[in-house]
């Protein structure tokens, strides 16, 4: 009797705890159960490691991770090897050969004699990619080809044979001075993302070491070819001896370029029903060393969730919930396309997922707090349960002489953008919902101040919160969950509805000619259309995450609320009407369903061909570039650097390719997403994919 009594307060502590699983009740309950400080240990000792795909370093920076997960009792803790040798593809994407650097050297020889930089103090010094000099070295002299990318610098100066100092990147030295025209290596002092308003410029950080790497191929291995990223002050000391007279280097190098093998560390806590999918949280491995934000953090906040959440279901402090929580551990980009490739059905199981990259920067950094929602072409309520646990964590402070609570944490909603994992997993072959838990900008990112100095416990222990809260949330698989998740996906569909109106109103008001008025009108009209379709998508998704005897209610449940965001469109555009003063004020239904809005030439036909895609995962630029030419990847280029979010125009233009809608219909979609992209940019970019055999029109 006392056991059945201990068992069945046991039992009746468990299911009290599935009302802990989703909300406010669920951060308080994590709070008890998250270390930010012991992410910073896990943290720490990867920082440790010089991560770069296929060396030994990262090996051991996998194996520390597999091990710990392990430990804690987390079920299959595996890690999974796939081949890179600079020729195997997943998807559009082929990694570089394994690399593995072992010493390096750079001494200034003439006019004087001493010692520039070495890879055992400095491992960010060595360029990635690089290989061996001879075992003595090389004595080189130093040409000065400015960013490196004009002809005109190669006219007037000779590099074949000779160390080239570029103020540009490795990469455009690499393919215009040492694969054209016979250079030897390069010197560079490179800075990405320069941004003086949070002192990230190299006249800022001078003595700054940059990461920086050589686009290698299969066909590098064996051949010689290296390069030392430079910080500023070193680099402008040779740029001032030079203009003295000749300037020579003796550079010493060991490393390889060889066929070798990434590693993904991946690891599951089971579900109730492992059969009905799972939860992940992904974090990229891979990085120089100390790579400590980026993305050190990432993995050790992983890390420690996947400990928390663990330990706590075990011991009964959590519910196991209905989904599993898988967790993964990858060379960015190329080994989460690797392991999609590997596992083709595993997509299909993955019911949200968590991307960490770059989570614990301290104030330091001038870094804030993002959290990147999925792209249009993928509704799901995942980005405003995400924003709800973003807001509730942040939501601790007091207001000024009083108790009302306000914000305390610096943090910021946006939109879809690329440049980690998740945008993997979004693409529209995998349609995995993944939000994107990270920061930016960050002051000493990509380079040898990103230490393990510049991470703060706190910090990881915030997105920590939201990420867990997310997960938990998701894997919970029941009606309160659903609940939960249709009551803050409704309120931020009519949020999201007030404020476009808001602003349009604001618009209208503030236009000096009122013939040009109704354009506002029209203008928001187009916009609701596109955003009201995705709304209403996302509260549909919630029926996919509960069980099928409760599938009938949660769909009753968003159709109620459906016509609820209805009414509220009708609403706001009555009030843009209002303010706009055009002749239909407040008789308008809402916004007109079905219209396709056709930005570009007027090209009818090429408005109405259909495409269907023929490949899987994003598309990896360096693939199409080279299948059509260095003067398309000109354009590209151009492009994005005219229009920073031309990539994510492209990117989204693919994700709505689906063998249905027209090209006219996706320019417009991508239009109302990310404004400014036309029929006419859509059309080359398909005429390119055709070329490269990526793409088939019906």
């Amino acid at each position: 009797m006392a056991w059945a009594r201990l068992a069945g307060s046991l039992r009746a502590k468990v299911m009290g705890r599935k009302h802990d699983m989703v909300g406010s009740k669920l951060v308080e309950s994590l709070k008890r159960e998250i270390s930010g400080g012991r992410a910073l240990v896990y943290a720490s000792e990867i920082a440790r490691f010089h991560r770069a795909k296929g060396s030994s370093d990262f090996s051991q920076a996998a194996q520390y991770i597999r091990d710990k997960l392990a430990s804690w009792g987390i079920e299959r803790a595996t890690l999974e090897r796939y081949p890179i040798d600079g020729k195997k593809t997943y998807g559009t994407w082929t990694p570089p050969p394994a690399w593995e650097p072992l010493r390096a050297r750079l001494s200034l020889v003439h006019p004087e004699d001493r010692l520039i930089c070495d890879f055992e103090t400095e491992p960010m010094c060595l360029v990635f990619g690089s290989t061996s000099t001879p075992p003595g070295g090389l004595v080189l002299d130093v040409v000065d080809i400015g960013d490196g990318r004009s002809d005109d610098v190669y006219v007037t100066h000779s590099v074949a044979g000779k160390l080239v100092l570029t103020s540009g990147t490795a990469r455009a030295a690499f393919v215009n001075a040492v694969k054209k025209r016979g250079a030897v290596g390069v010197l560079t002092d490179h800075m990405v993302h320069e941004d003086p308003s949070i002192g990230r410029t190299r006249c800022d950080l001078p003595d700054a070491v940059n990461y920086a790497g050589f686009p290698v191929r299969h066909e590098d291995m064996g051949k010689m070819v290296f390069g030392f990223s430079l910080s500023h002050r070193q680099a402008e000391e040779l740029r001032s001896l030079l203009k003295k007279g000749p300037v020579q280097v003796r550079a010493v190098v060991e490393a390889r370029l060889f066929p070798g093998e990434m590693h993904v560390v991946t690891g599951l806590i089971p579900g109730r029903s492992p059969q009905d999918g799972e939860v992940l949280i992904i974090a990229h491995l891979c990085h120089p060393k100390p790579g400590a934000n980026d993305n050190a953090s990432g993995c050790g906040l992983a890390m420690e969730i996947a400990r928390a959440l663990s330990e706590a279901i075990a011991a009964g402090r959590l519910a196991r919930p209905r989904f599993g929580v898988r967790f993964m551990f990858v060379p960015e980009m190329y080994g989460t396309m690797a392991y999609l490739d590997r596992h083709p059905g595993w997509a299909r199981k993955v019911r949200a997922g968590v991307n960490l990259d770059m989570v614990g920067e301290s104030r330091e950094t001038m870094s804030i707090a993002n959290l990147v929602t999925t792209p249009w072409s993928l509704p799901s309520p995942l980005n405003d349960v995400a924003a709800f646990y973003m807001k509730a964590v942040a939501a601790d402070g007091k207001m000024y002489e009083g108790s009302e609570a306000a914000e305390s944490w610096h943090h910021n909603i946006a939109g879809f953008a690329g440049g980690s994992d998740h945008y993997i997993l979004v693409d529209s072959s995998f349609k995995v919902p993944c939000v994107y838990l990270g920061h930016w900008p960050d002051r000493f990112y990509h380079s040898n101040m990103d230490t393990v100095e510049r991470l703060d416990a706190d910090e990881l222990l915030r997105v920590g919160l939201v990420a867990g809260s997310t997960a938990l949330t998701f894997a919970a698989g029941d009606l309160e969950a659903a609940k939960f998740m249709l009551n803050v996906a409704d309120a931020g569909a009519r949020q999201r509805i007030t404020r476009a109106a808001g602003a349009s109103c604001e618009a209208a008001v503030m236009c000096p000619d009122p013939s040009k008025r109704a354009e506002t009108t029209r203008a928001f009209e187009r916009r609701l259309d596109v955003v009201l379709d995705r709304d209403l998508a996302a509260l549909d998704e919630v029926a996919r995450l509960v069980p099928a005897e409760d599938a009938s209610r949660v769909r009753e449940m968003a159709r109620a609320l459906k016509r609820g965001i209805r009414a509220a469109a009708r609403a706001s555009c009555a009030k843009v009407n209002l303010f706009a003063g055009t002749a239909d004020a407040g008789t308008r239904e809402g916004p007109r369903r079905g219209r396709h809005e056709v930005l570009g030439s007027g090209d009818e036909a090429g408005a109405s061909a259909v495409y269907t895609r023929l490949f899987k995962g994003p598309l990896d630029p360096a693939y199409l570039y080279d299948r059509v030419g260095e003067k398309r990847r000109e354009h590209y280029e151009g492009k994005q650097k005219d229009d920073p979010s031309f990539q994510l125009k492209l990117i989204e233009a693919v994700n709505y390719m689906d063998g249905r809608r027209t090209l006219g219909r996706i320019a417009a979609l991508v239009a109302t997403e990310f404004p400014g992209f036309t029929l006419d940019d859509l059309k080359g970019f398909v005429e390119d994919l055709e070329k490269a055999g990526l793409v088939r029109r019906k």
